[in-house]
């Protein structure tokens, strides 16, 4: 049974002694040791909030072995406890597992090369990925999964094993719905779905639904997901009187109750700084939402603007305003770039029939 060493390029939430991580990892880290393999985790941790509620997924007593290294008060001695276990850790697993970027992710991957232990990676973000010192963890990799196609194209210069995966969702083909049409005499629902980060875009978003009620538009704004600037999120809502416009549901993790949330929504807004390729936008796809969205990372290589969706610029709130004011006054406008996101989506999804943690086992197999 090959031994797999996986490691998130998050951290682990811990509470009453117990570790959780967001969802779609769990699964994957669960499934991938369904099919054959003994899978350990390595991460920091700290103590989880009412904040971290995206981390909800039980990851203790699951029969995986876990190495932790809890963070406490003390930032750089967790890392330097870490430094040292990782490496015990890799000496006894056949193959490591990057989720990359991130800094303790770049460092396990130095490590892998040193120990001559061989590694994969998945690349699911934009930040620093084209260093030089990326540019030769990619070379060394015996395998590189990307969440985008256009990630995988520019990897491919450095190393011809890069592969596009599924994207790790809940929703599905059988999920694709064919939307209503916005209705600009009733109140219009906009949707974020998210971690509630200032990089995200949001307090840009929270402005930009001010103008439009402003400017005698009826919107409502329902934000879902949690993240370390709820609270200042919260206080910007108050201090603009928007309470009774925005409203905060948490994060939503069951299935059915999300798809309820979008079925509710009459376009879907992500005014995000930088990403790889976010799974909210496959999941407003196959909903049936016309999309408001920034093109960072990966974006332009799935969505079009005019075509799919309409972009938005990063942190300008004006370019919000007119996008969602467009989709408010021409229905028509939100249908054709809904249909032509169907579409879109059902195309993509159409030859990744194998899920992420498939591939990464038919690899292993290959090689064990």
């Amino acid at each position: 049974m090959p031994k797999i060493l996986a490691i998130n390029n998050t951290i682990f939430y811990e509470s009453k002694n117990k570790l959780f991580l967001n969802k779609e990892t769990g699964i994957f880290f669960l499934r991938l040791n369904e099919l054959g393999n003994d899978v350990s985790v390595f991460q920091i941790s700290q103590i989880r909030t009412k904040k971290d509620s995206f981390a909800n997924f039980l990851i203790s007593d699951k029969g995986l072995k876990i190495y932790e290294v809890k963070r406490e008060n003390n930032r750089l001695l967790a890392f330097i406890k870490s430094f040292f276990i990782i490496q015990k850790a890799i000496l006894k697993n056949d193959f490591v597992y990057i989720f990359y970027p991130g800094p303790i992710c770049l460092i396990i991957a130095l490590l892998s090369i040193i120990y001559r232990k061989p590694y994969g990676l998945y690349v699911r973000g934009e930040q620093g990925i084209f260093t030089n010192l990326s540019i030769k963890i990619f070379k060394k990799a015996q395998i590189i999964f990307t969440i985008s196609p256009k990630f995988t194209n520019l990897i491919s210069n450095y190393n011809n094993n890069t592969n596009t995966i599924r994207p790790m969702i809940a929703l599905s083909e059988s999920d694709i719905k064919t939307k209503k049409s916005i209705n600009s005499d009733k109140t219009v629902n906009l949707l974020y779905v998210g971690r509630l980060v200032y990089d995200k875009g949001i307090f840009e978003l929270v402005d930009a639904v001010k103008k439009l009620i402003e400017d005698n538009y009826k919107v409502h704004l329902n934000l879902v997901g949690d993240g370390t600037d709820y609270e200042k999120l919260k206080s910007k809502v108050k201090s603009q009187n928007l309470q009774e416009v925005v409203n905060f549901t948490g994060m939503i993790s069951d299935k059915n109750k999300l798809i309820d949330v979008y079925k509710k929504s009459e376009i879907f807004v992500l005014p995000t700084y930088h990403e790889g390729f976010p799974r909210v936008l496959y999941e407003a796809m196959i909903m049936g939402i016309p999309i408001v969205t920034t093109f960072v990372g990966s974006i332009d290589y799935l969505m079009k603007k005019e075509i799919n969706c309409l972009e938005i610029k990063v942190r300008d709130i004006d370019s919000i305003v007119f996008a969602l004011k467009r989709l408010i006054d021409k229905p028509k406008l939100a249908n054709d770039l809904t249909e032509k996101a169907r579409k879109t989506v059902i195309n993509y999804l159409s030859d990744k029939k194998r899920n992420h943690e498939e591939h990464l086992n038919h690899f292993i197999k290959t090689i064990s």
